[in-house]
């Protein structure tokens, strides 16, 4: 099987439960504060360590506190960094969770949003399937590195996930990313924005007919809307949950769906899992599953779906 590269951040985040957000001069008691690995790239990374596939996980560290924390909890995971950057620390990311379950992210960037060309010398590209990307890392000055090394390199699929800032990324950068015709992953008012329009089937039309590619659209509860390769609409529904917290459920979607995918199922079928994934994620106060929560939604999904599949191995469930 082929490999799957992972281009983007991993940061410690400090995840601060509020009540609601503070205005200027107001003063909060907050209900906790946790610490945790947390990043786009690396909420993705894990659930394709979860279903046992084989990636590498481009992710810089830097050399200073955080970097080290960072790096350490990488290898206590399995995903050790590829790179390190000497002289740099990593950022962090402070999380505003209210009690509605929404989150407010104050970022810092470090050293984990760079990108150099030479890192990725050693990769053969022939190896790869898949190149996931997040448009968060596209906004630094190496962003139009990381693009070119996408347009030199034009055999695996991207799969983009733009992120909560694409309107930050200029016209130049999404015309690059468009002639690398990606798999677009994005939330629903993010679909608007980049469509320019209110309908969520008609977004999924609009942009898959502009990146010329599959699109998935999250809605949160109510599940996903995905256009198919072909330019097939297909809305998903989602699965009840009690939301703690929405922090990673996007990115755990994302690589949910890129597992499916890189194991050849049908674009829906990865999405309804997917679906499935997201709604434990919200349910629990982190960004992530461990081995025994993944597993028990695997196996409902399979249950409720009535999947003829192994029962045995994760790779052979897929």
């Amino acid at each position: 099987m082929k490999t799957t590269l992972i281009l983007g951040s991993t940061v410690i985040d400090m995840i601060v439960r509020v009540p609601h957000l503070p205005v200027t001069q107001e003063d909060i008691n907050t209900r906790s504060m946790t610490m945790a690995l947390g990043g786009c790239s690396y909420n993705a990374a894990r659930m394709l360590r979860l279903f046992q596939l084989p990636l590498f996980h481009c992710s810089p560290t830097g050399d200073g506190v955080f970097g080290q924390l960072t790096e350490k909890l990488l290898r206590e995971e399995g995903l050790s960094p590829a790179v390190r950057v000497k002289g740099q620390d990593n950022g962090c990311c402070l999380c505003l969770v209210e009690d509605s379950g929404e989150r407010t992210f104050l970022s810092t960037h470090g050293a984990e949003y760079g990108f150099c060309e030479e890192w990725l010398a050693d990769l053969d590209p022939a190896q790869l399937d898949y190149v996931y990307v997040c448009g968060i890392e596209l906004e630094e000055p190496s962003g139009q590195a990381m693009l070119k090394w996408l347009r030199d390199h034009p055999g695996p699929q991207v799969f983009f996930a733009p992120g909560a800032r694409l309107m930050h990324l200029d016209a130049f950068h999404w015309q690059q990313m468009e002639a690398c015709r990606p798999i677009l992953h994005l939330n629903e008012a993010e679909a608007c924005w980049l469509s320019k329009t209110g309908e969520i089937e008609e977004a999924a039309r609009t942009l898959h007919d502009r990146f010329g590619q599959a699109v998935i659209i999250t809605r949160g509860e109510q599940g996903a809307v995905c256009c198919s390769a072909e330019g097939n609409v297909q809305e998903l529904p989602g699965v009840a949950a009690e939301v703690v917290d929405t922090i990673g459920a996007g990115d755990c979607h994302a690589g949910t769906v890129l597992a499916g995918l890189k194991l050849g199922w049908p674009l829906a079928m990865a999405v309804d899992l997917a679906n499935a994934m997201a709604a434990r994620v919200v349910a629990r106060s982190s960004a992530r599953l461990d081995e025994t929560e993944f597993d028990a939604v695997l196996n409902t999904w399979r249950k409720n779906a009535g999947k003829d599949l192994p029962a045995e191995g994760k790779c052979g469930i897929l």
